[in-house]
């Protein structure tokens, strides 16, 4: 019979434990560290300019070899994308560059009130005042700040002189993200006050002084990883970065500028691209700073991952910035099926690029937003003005001189309003006007972008404009001409090109003509489509003075001005002469 053998558990002398307890302090005495875990990287995401745009917008773009019209963004297409980004770290950081309203008719009818529950809805973390956050005045900004349950920054604005608006507004904000705190100080361009109704009592700082007071402040506090929040513009961006050490993201807005890698969207026509994204500047310490921007209207979000070294400076990022767009396309006025071999170039090549991606709309946001948009719809009809007499375009009558006033009114420190004559669509007939009545003559939802010409190039525009008109409509005596405010001129169209107008004038605050000077300099509203180039205006399109697209829109600023008006006619002023002998002249 087999012996069973009985195993026998053997216990360590507890001696000997206390000696392998004692052997592994010693050697981890002699190197062994715990495991450490790299940080991870600050997710941040952004938009600016968003301009009251919560509905998404209709834009054509040259895709499969022809044009379609696609719908980009609008915030509840913006929110299912912001939900994918929070799902993979909770903790990232949204930032908004400011101008969050004025251009639809979103703040026209809420007077902003809607475009801050919205943001409240997307977690907005952070934002900066744009220029046009003072449309209305400072009045409305403390109710806008109170609303928004995310803080307003502004380092280079002193609020003292307004009580309300002074205890709501800081100049950074410091947040904790994965363990490390992170520093975001907000700037607004100190041209504010020539780009917008009233600035009430608030002052307009030094833009650099006050970026290098606050992060002194910051490094004093210890944070060494410090983001400016900025509605400077692109190329200001770029000049903060370059000169002001110790930043280390600058987060834009205000340009309008789409920063996306160019190669990645050759084969999308309609688009254009400012700038690489990020940009990345050398600081005067050194360091690389990394400019954002992320287009505008809510058409695009902002993404970059970045990681810091233990002393704040950025050692790595990766990021690109999505346009979010629908589904549904329109070609030569007819929907795409969406099982039609069309419809699936247009995806492919959507897809293509990695920036174009179609993103479906959040469910609860557009039901939220729906019955705005039944408001907004209703309100198209509301009555604005009244015309005393019908206005049929002409040269010195219509609608287009009134629209040029009213480009001219929107900006009272400027001097001199041009807009092509294609811009204005249809007549305006005596009775009730409409906001819709408004669309309709200004249909193209062409924003007002302020410019510095000298007289040369003043000159060298009309030019370019009446020969572009002279060539389209050959068979038209005289042709259709630009409309303009606050100067006048003479053409004659017998002149050969280039010499075609003369007694070019500007009006000044007196209502005397004078000449104007061909080396001075004269600030000019135009609109988007003529300061992009539109109807043969190279000049405007290549002038290297200031640019500024301010996003009022164009149907805006002249609803605004025929309400100012009440009751109106046909302009009295004779503000275009032409004439048709052999003669002209210039300056």
């Amino acid at each position: 019979m087999p012996v069973l053998q009985k195993r026998m558990k053997i216990r360590p002398h507890p001696g000997r434990i206390l000696l392998a307890v004692w052997l592994l302090v010693i050697f981890c005495a002699g190197g062994c560290r715990p495991a450490v875990l790299p940080p991870r990287p600050l997710t941040l995401v952004h938009l600016n300019d968003t301009h009251s745009h919560l509905e998404s917008s209709p834009v054509s773009l040259h895709i499969d070899r022809q044009t379609s019209t696609v719908r980009l963004g609008g915030f509840p297409r913006i929110k299912t994308f912001l939900d994918r980004l929070r799902a993979a770290d909770p903790e990232l950081l949204l930032l908004h560059g400011g101008d969050a309203v004025q251009g639809t008719l979103y703040f026209s009818r809420f007077k902003g009130e809607v475009d801050f529950d919205f943001l409240n809805l997307l977690g907005i973390d952070a934002l900066t005042f744009g220029n046009h956050e003072f449309d209305l005045g400072t009045g409305p900004i403390a109710g806008w700040i109170r609303r928004s349950r995310f803080p307003w920054l502004a380092a280079n604005i002193d609020f003292s002189r307004e009580p309300e608006i002074a205890p709501l507004v800081k100049p950074f904000l410091i947040r904790e993200i994965h363990g490390e705190k992170v520093g975001i100080i907000g700037l607004t361009t100190s041209d504010t006050p020539l780009m917008t109704g009233d600035v009430g009592r608030a002052v307009f700082q030094d833009v650099k002084a006050a970026a290098r007071r606050e992060v002194a402040r910051l490094s004093a506090l210890g944070i060494n990883r410090i983001i400016v929040l900025s509605h400077l513009g692109y190329r200001a961006d770029l000049d903060l970065a370059a000169q002001v050490a110790g930043i280390d993201i600058i987060v834009g807005g205000h340009s309008h500028s789409l920063l996306a890698d160019r190669e990645k969207l050759r084969d999308i026509g309609g688009l254009t691209v400012t700038g690489p994204y990020p940009t990345e500047v050398t600081a005067p310490d050194g360091n690389k700073v990394l400019v954002l921007q992320a287009w505008e209207w809510g058409h695009a979000l902002g993404m970059v991952e970045v990681s810091f070294n233990a002393a704040g400076a950025v050692t790595a990022y990766r990021g690109e910035v999505t346009i979010p767009v629908g589904d549904s396309f329109i070609r030569n006025m007819t929907p795409i099926p969406a099982d039609s071999d069309d419809h699936r170039r247009i995806v492919q090549a959507l897809g293509k690029t990695g920036i174009l991606r179609i993103i479906p709309e959040d469910r609860d946001m557009l039901a939220r937003l729906t019955p705005y948009a039944r408001e907004i719809s209703a309100y198209r009809n509301k009555a604005v003005a009244t015309a005393r007499e019908d206005l049929v375009r002409g040269i010195n009558s219509g609608p287009g001189p009134l629209a040029a006033d009213s480009m001219l009114a929107a900006f009272p420190r400027t001097q001199i309003a041009l807009l092509n004559c294609g811009g204005v669509r249809r007549d305006l007939p005596a009775g009730t006007i409409s906001v819709g009545d408004i669309m309709e003559v200004l249909p193209f939802r062409n924003s007002l972008v302020l410019m510095e010409l000298t007289g040369a190039e003043l000159l060298a525009a009309l030019e370019e404009h009446i020969a572009f008109t002279l060539r389209r409509h050959p068979e038209r005596k005289p042709p259709p001409l630009p409309y303009i405010a606050g100067a006048a001129f003479s053409v004659n169209l017998n002149a050969p090109a280039g010499r075609r107008v003369f007694d070019l004038s500007i009006t000044d605050a007196q209502g005397v003509h004078r000449p104007v000077e061909p080396g001075a300099v004269y600030r000019t509203v135009v609109n988007s489509f003529m300061a992009g180039g539109g109807d043969g205006l190279q000049t405007l399109k290549n002038t290297g003075g200031l640019r500024i697209d301010t996003g009022i829109l164009d149907q805006e600023a002249f609803g605004r001005h025929l309400k100012r008006l009440g009751s109106f006619g046909n302009p009295s002023e004779q503000r275009v002469k032409v004439v048709f002998d052999a003669g002209g002249g210039d300056f």
